[in-house]
C-alpha cells in the first residue's frame, strides 16, 4: 500500500483573469438560469448575456451614462454576439469563443503503457476522467497543442464495449465517446482498471481550449456519466484497491507562486499544522457534489445572515464564487461605487475603492475569510475591476470556486457513507 502522493500543479502561462469570460463559463457548466443580477445564464439550452444596464439595481457611485457608454462599446467588441429572437430584449448569444476555457491550472497524468502524459483538469464539480483521444476527427492544427491518448498503443488499454459517454452542458456544448480501461499513472501511483473516457467528438467550445486535453473529476462516483453502467473514479479506485493509506485528497491552489498542489492519500502538515486540530463539516454527497451548510456569511465585521438551508458546493473547476442575488448585494452594498452593470458582464467595482478587511463563508459552524482585497478579479476598464463574487442565479447551491479555495488548504475526506469537508485557513495573504 502506498501512504501516498503529492502532484504539482502546472500552472497556464497564457491565462489570463477575463471577469466577464470566466463568469460565461460558470453559467455554461452550472446551467445558472435568469435572475435579477445573473449578466450571463442559459436559456432554452442556450448561453444568453445581458446587455442592457439595470438602473433600478445600480448602486451609489454607479459610472456615468457616458463612461457606461464607452463601457458598453468596449465590451461589444470583447462579446459580439448575434441577437436571440426567443430571448428578452437585451440579450445576445454568447459565442463560442468568448466562454473563458482556458484553465489557470492542469496536472499532468499518464495514461497507458507505454504511457502518455495529458494535462488533465482536477475537478471536484464532475465525476468523469476523460480525455482527448486518437477518435477525434480533427485537423492537425486543432491538434496541435494538445497530447492524445491512443488505446492501440498502450498494451494495457481494454475496450469496453457497449459503454458510452456525453457530457451535456447549459450551452449545448458536450463532450462524448467510448471507453476504454487502463493503467492511469499519478507521479509514482498507478491505479489499474481505471475507466477512460475517449473523446471522439468535442463541441466548439472544447475545441477552442488549449490548456488542457480532458478532465479528472473528483466529485463522487454517483455523477460520473458512462452509461449504461456508471464508473468509478480514479479516488474511488485508489480506495477500493488500498492504493492510499487514507481515503482523503487535499487542494492547495496556488496565488501566482508556482507552491500549487494536491495530495492523494494524506494531508501535508507543513500546510495543515496540527492535523489533529482540523475541524471538519459533514458532507452531503446525494446530488454528488462536496456540497455543505452555509447559512452565513461576514462582511468585514457585518454578520449578513442566509436563508435557512443554505448549502455551498467547493469546486475546483470553478474560478469565480457564485451566491445568490441578496448576499451578492451585501457584499457590494459595502463597496462605495460598486454598480451591477450587465454591460460590463455582471458586478463592478471601483479599482481604488475602500474594500472590507475580508469577506468570510460559513462552512458548518465554522468561517473561513478571503481578504477583501481578493474581490477585485480583473480590469474592467476606466478605472473599475470585474467582482470576484457574481449571482448563482436559480441554482439552489453557492459555488465556492477558486478565489476560496486559494484562501485555504482543502481536506476531501471520500470515507464510505460518511464524507466530510475540512478547511484550514491559509495566512500567506
Amino acid at each position: 500500500m502506498s501512504t501516498g502522493l503529492s502532484l504539482t500543479l502546472k500552472k497556464n502561462p497564457a491565462w489570463k483573469p477575463h471577469g466577464p469570460k470566466d463568469y460565461a463559463r460558470s453559467a455554461r457548466k452550472w446551467g445558472i438560469q435568469s435572475t435579477e443580477q445573473t449578466a450571463f445564464y442559459v436559456h432554452e439550452n442556450t448561453l444568453l448575456r445581458r446587455t442592457a444596464v439595470p438602473t433600478s439595481t445600480e448602486q451609489d457611485g454607479a459610472p456615468s451614462e457616458a463612461r457606461s457608454a464607452k463601457r458598453r462599446s468596449i465590451f461589444a467588441s470583447i462579446f459580439r454576439g448575434s441577437k436571440d429572437k426567443k430571448s428578452a430584449a437585451g440579450t445576445a448569444k454568447v459565442p463560442t469563443e468568448d466562454v473563458q476555457n482556458d484553465l489557470e491550472y492542469v496536472v499532468p497524468v499518464t495514461i497507458g503503457t507505454p504511457g502518455v502524459t495529458v494535462n488533465l483538469d482536477f475537478d471536484t464539480g464532475s465525476a468523469d476522467l476523460w480525455v482527448w483521444s486518437s477518435l477525434l476527427r480533427v485537423s492537425k492544427a486543432v491538434l496541435k497543442n494538445h497530447q492524445v491518448y491512443n488505446p492501440a498503443k498502450s498494451s494495457t488499454a481494454q475496450a469496453q464495449k457497449g459503454l458510452l459517454w456525453t457530457i451535456h452542458y447549459g450551452d449545448n456544448s458536450s463532450a462524448s465517446g467510448t471507453v476504454y480501461t487502463d493503467t492511469v499513472k499519478l507521479d509514482t501511483l498507478s491505479v489499474p482498471n481505471q475507466a477512460v473516457e475517449l473523446a471522439s467528438k468535442l463541441s466548439p467550445s472544447f475545441l477552442n481550449e488549449n490548456a488542457s486535453d480532458g478532465l479528472l473529476g473528483l466529485a463522487f462516483p454517483s455523477i460520473n456519466t458512462v452509461s449504461p453502467t456508471s464508473q468509478k473514479t480514479p479516488v474511488q479506485n485508489m480506495i477500493e484497491q488500498g492504493l492510499i493509506s487514507q481515503p482523503i485528497f487535499t487542494a492547495k491552489l496556488d496565488k501566482g507562486d508556482s507552491s500549487g498542489f494536491y495530495t492523494f492519500g494524506y494531508i501535508d502538515q507543513a500546510v495543515a499544522g496540527d492535523v489533529s486540530s482540523i475541524q471538519y463539516t459533514a458532507v452531503d454527497s446525494s446530488n454528488g457534489f462536496w456540497e455543505f451548510p452555509s447559512e452565513t456569511l461576514k462582511v468585514g465585521n457585518k454578520i449578513v445572515q442566509r436563508a435557512s438551508g443554505n448549502t455551498a458546493i467547493a469546486d475546483t473547476g470553478t474560478t469565480l464564487i457564485l451566491l445568490d442575488d441578496a448576499a451578492c448585494s451585501a457584499i457590494y452594498g459595502s463597496v462605495s461605487g460598486a454598480t451591477l452593470n450587465h454591460s460590463l458582464g455582471g458586478w463592478a467595482l471601483p479599482t481604488d475603492a475602500t474594500l472590507p478587511a475580508t469577506i468570510s463563508f460559513a462552512v458548518g459552524s465554522l468561517q473561513y475569510s478571503i481578504p477583501g482585497g481578493d474581490l477585485i478579479f480583473a480590469d474592467a476598464g476606466n478605472g473599475f475591476s470585474f467582482g470576484s463574487i457574481q449571482s448563482r442565479g436559480q441554482n439552489p447551491q453557492d459555488i465556492l470556486g477558486d478565489v476560496f479555495l486559494k484562501r485555504v488548504y482543502a481536506i476531501f475526506d471520500q470515507t464510505p457513507d460518511a464524507p466530510k469537508i475540512g478547511f484550514v485557513q491559509r495566512t500567506d495573504w
